[in-house]
């Protein structure tokens, strides 16, 4: 697998994102004997690194791009890791960025850098026996990552047609993060649904919400939320005990239908340090309800409860009576020793009745990984494909159109040469993907 990180968010989460891979690598506590950690150990170098640079040091399979220097200085010249860059895959233009604008980003700066990029890309893929596909990093929110971002994802489609294009987009605050970012998101969301093969939605306001809440981090900053991302990722990427997990087999199962291609990932414990010496771990059954619930429409509001920054209850209430999103497929993917007295019991997901009535056979899938997981004894990751992406992508539209309908901004983003029409088509494939999405009917409950 070949990583591509895009812009200040995207290097930033792709240097904690391999950071976190070493500190799964180099934990003592595996729970698993020696030779089954080695093997474990063997298939993330071979996944997420090319080699060993002179200085003895794991060299990241990743490309890093970005238009100010900053960022890039910063992390390639981080001293604190077992693990550095290729000086040849740091791609920079140090003329001041892409001014937040996703037009300047794609149809000027896209454009300029592609062949170098692709250059850079064709010298990593050629050095891989086999290349299983592209996990691009990037943020919606600005210029770098979402202009730029988008246009190389777009030339990968064209000269990789066959190859798996797996983007993992950051979705800004609600807040506001820039003045121009519903507009970035919706061009950037619109152009990756066409070009991608999935698109994995990171929602800075739930990260942030997880690591003040649940993790107590206070103050939190971006190493505090990059790194929940990075567990969130790596929970679903690195190596289980499953000879033919790739990202292709991942594909298959979650993005079965060309029409529904955007998942999140509920994962589960998140518990602070201070709490988890004193915090008992729950049962497999218990973490498998906490992830169910994750999934529940409050019946008040119409509105998915934010159950994912609830602590996980080892008591099981009788959850018959709740409402559920509907799911097009779940992916599950466990790690930690399964001792006999405490089963993994999947059967919570397979309800019919959770599922788009069209999809008769392949809606979840179970993948287990016995060696523990950054030292936890156990550690869940759901990737959900479901219809709870219309909320947010709803409150998206909305902004976007209220600003668009005034014309706020829009000359930013003409005068490099974006027009209304852009815009508009950008609008109607968003649309129509809520529309898809909130008309997704369940299997009538047995």
């Amino acid at each position: 697998m070949l990583t591509i990180q895009f812009g200040q968010c995207g290097n930033q989460l792709g240097h904690t994102l391999f950071s976190e891979i070493l500190s799964d690598l180099e934990c003592t506590n595996t729970g698993v004997s020696y030779n089954t950690n080695y093997q474990y150990s063997e298939e993330t170098f071979n996944k997420w690194f090319s080699g060993i640079s002179k200085n003895n040091e794991r060299l990241a399979r990743t490309v890093l791009v970005d238009t100010e220097q900053k960022v890039i200085n910063k992390i390639y010249n981080d001293k604190n890791t077992s693990w550095t860059y290729s000086t040849t895959n740091v791609i920079c233009q140090a003329e001041g960025g892409c001014a937040n604008n996703w037009a300047f980003g794609y149809l000027i700066k896209g454009y300029e850098l592609s062949d170098v990029i692709l250059n850079c890309v064709r010298q990593e893929v050629e050095k891989l026996d086999y290349f299983d596909g592209f996990l691009l990093l990037l943020s919606s929110a600005g210029g770098t990552g979402s202009g730029i971002g988008s246009y190389i994802t777009k030339l990968l489609r064209t000269e990789y047609g066959k190859r798996s294009i797996v983007n993992t987009t950051i979705l800004p605050f609600s807040f506001g993060e820039v003045c121009t970012q519903n507009y970035n998101t919706l061009l950037t969301l619109a152009k990756l649904y066409n070009e991608s093969d999935i698109n994995i939605l990171i929602e800075n306001e739930q990260i942030y919400n997880i690591c003040t809440n649940s993790l107590k981090k206070s103050p939190t900053n971006l190493r505090d939320m990059n790194k929940v991302i990075s567990e969130k990722l790596l929970a679903v990427f690195q190596p289980v005990d499953h000879i033919n997990h790739n990202i292709n087999s991942l594909l298959s199962q979650i993005a079965c239908h060309p029409s529904y291609k955007i998942v999140t990932i509920k994962s589960s414990p998140h518990i602070s340090a201070t709490s988890a010496s004193y915090e008992p771990v729950c049962n497999w059954n218990s973490y498998m309800h906490h992830l169910k619930q994750t999934l529940r429409i409050s019946n008040l509001n119409l509105q998915l409860t934010n159950v994912e920054l609830k602590i996980p209850s080892k008591s099981l209430r009788n959850t018959a009576h709740y409402m559920y999103t509907c799911s097009v497929s779940n992916f599950l993917i466990t790690r930690g020793l399964i001792p006999e007295q405490d089963p993994i019991m999947t059967n919570i997901f397979k309800e019919k009745d959770l599922y788009a009535n069209w999809n008769m056979t392949d809606w979840f899938t179970h993948l287990h990984q016995n060696r523990k997981f950054l030292n936890r004894d156990k550690f869940l990751a759901l990737i959900t494909n479901n219809s709870q992406i219309s909320y947010s992508l709803d409150v998206l539209l909305n902004k976007a159109w209220k600003s668009y309908v005034h014309s706020a901004f829009l000359h930013l983003y003409k005068q490099f040469g974006l027009e209304e029409d852009d815009f508009l088509q950008a609008f109607a494939i968003l649309e129509n993907v809520v529309k898809n999405y909130k008309e997704l009917v369940p299997h009538a409950k047995q």
